[in-house]
């Protein structure tokens, strides 16, 4: 079941804003003590049901020496579907708890009754959507390409400057805990809230199926504990952080996961590279282009196939870091549809603030960005397909079809002293096989 009607009110007022929000002043203001946002987390979704919390951004500037980078950063949100998916997450940002180093902290409690699972490798692996559609002659199930899935993470992050405070050079140090928990959708949960000829059948989903082909192996099927470490280098000259108008800030850093630090037997090195660069073409900077490219690489060692959406990152906005495919990956594009060892992220972006002012002294401003996303699996994950049924193969596989994924949309901002910026951007998939769009309303800039 889809609603249009946000949809449709979303891109009026794209329309109405852009047509008629021009020519309106900048203007930079100090900001100094505390800055608390709080907004309701609400949602809905035809599985999981009505989404119902809140979510929080408390600020504190100080004197205002740094405004508009802050001193302490502290977000907390929890919400719950109807239907038993919860969210609970706090996470802290400060460059001044500690002398000279920069520390973010998270902890949260993720559980999602029908977690995305399309299989591995991008285009290789088929979807038909179809399969999902409830008016299709071919309907399966809208949960076909679903699994459950709890996810606790315990997450810390440490940067330093090298050669002095003034230096573009930053060290990276963190460590990062999960816990997961995997099984099949629980299908009379859902079936509770569901009408009497609305009820999803009880079948075998794609997640099932490859636990039966062996492509999931017994080891890996129901999660684990797993922890990794993390250390590099930054290069960093943003004027500030969130939404600047010049600069650079590239990203060099390894992930290792061992095995004495993992309830699986195998161990992992991964290897991740970041650069964005932001450029400003007006006088009051009102206008930027902005692009991000990342590459994540498998250098040896084995992952698990529910750590392969997992993106690491220096530098945590969201709940999940999870690609691609989604609110901060791919935007339009199926959640974790572009899944491998390995893989390249490209994002584009015009960001345009139409609208700045003061109001209840409080320094506020709206703005439209339109994107392009791209992904591709540059490594693909190796599975045995031995055990699929000859004539079920051509259903779930397309060999060596891998090729970039795209996506482009627009989006509107409205920002609060600079860094609780509440986001709505819609995005459209270029080809079916990944989805057709998607409406994202969340918190921050994409990077």
């Amino acid at each position: 079941m889809k609603n249009h009607l946000p949809v449709a009110i979303f891109i009026l007022c794209v329309l109405l804003n852009t047509s008629y929000i021009t020519g309106q002043t900048d203007s930079t203001y100090q900001k100094e003590g505390f800055t608390l946002g709080v907004l309701p987390a609400i949602s809905f979704d035809a599985d999981l049901g009505f989404q119902y919390g809140a979510l929080t951004n408390l600020y504190w500037y100080g004197d205002g020496s740094r405004y508009p980078d802050y001193e302490h950063s502290l977000y907390a949100e929890a919400s719950r579907y109807t239907a038993g998916s919860t969210l609970l997450r706090f996470y802290y940002d400060s460059p001044t708890a500690i002398k000279n180093i920069r520390t973010t902290a998270d902890i949260t409690w993720f559980r999602d009754l029908a977690m995305d699972f399309y299989g591995f490798n991008g285009y290789d692996a088929q979807y038909n959507s179809a399969w999902e559609d409830s008016k299709s002659d071919d309907y399966k199930s809208r949960v076909f390409y679903r699994h459950h899935r709890d996810m606790f993470r315990i997450l810390t992050n440490f940067k330093g400057r090298i050669g002095g405070l003034d230096s573009p050079f930053e060290w990276i140090g963190g460590l990062v805990m999960f816990k997961f928990d995997i099984k099949s959708v629980d299908i009379d949960r859902l079936n509770k809230r569901n009408k009497k000829d609305d009820k999803l059948p009880d079948i075998d989903g794609l997640y099932e199926k490859y636990l039966d082909w062996n492509i999931i192996s017994k080891e890996e099927a129901e999660g684990g504990i797993h922890s990794y470490l993390k250390g590099g280098l930054s290069y960093d000259t943003r004027n500030v952080l969130n939404n600047p108008s010049q600069g650079m800030w590239s990203e060099a850093f390894l992930s290792y996961m061992p095995s004495f630090l993992s309830s699986q037997t195998s161990s992992y090195l991964r290897l991740n590279l970041f650069h964005r660069q932001y450029f400003s073409f007006t006088p009051k900077k009102s206008f930027i282009l902005a692009y991000r490219i990342g590459w994540q690489h498998k250098i040896t060692g084995d992952i698990p196939f529910y750590l392969l959406p997992h993106f690491a990152s220096s530098a945590l906005t969201s709940a999940t870091s999870q690609g691609f495919g989604g609110a901060k990956t791919l935007r339009g594009i199926n959640r974790n549809r572009v899944v491998g060892d390995g893989g390249v992220l490209a994002n584009f972006e015009a960001r345009w603030k139409m609208w700045r002012s003061k109001l209840f002294k409080q320094d506020f401003y709206l703005a439209s960005n339109y994107f392009i996303d791209m992904g591709w699996i540059s490594q693909k994950y190796e599975i045995d397909k031995s055990l699929v049924p000859d004539d079920e193969y051509a259903m779930f596989f397309n060999d060596d079809k891998e090729k970039p994924h795209w996506s482009y949309g627009l989006g509107l901002k409205a920002a609060l002293n600079e860094n609780f910026v509440l986001s709505a951007d819609y995005g459209f998939a270029l080809d079916r096989q990944d989805g057709t769009s998607g409406l994202y309303i969340t918190l921050n800039y994409l990077f």
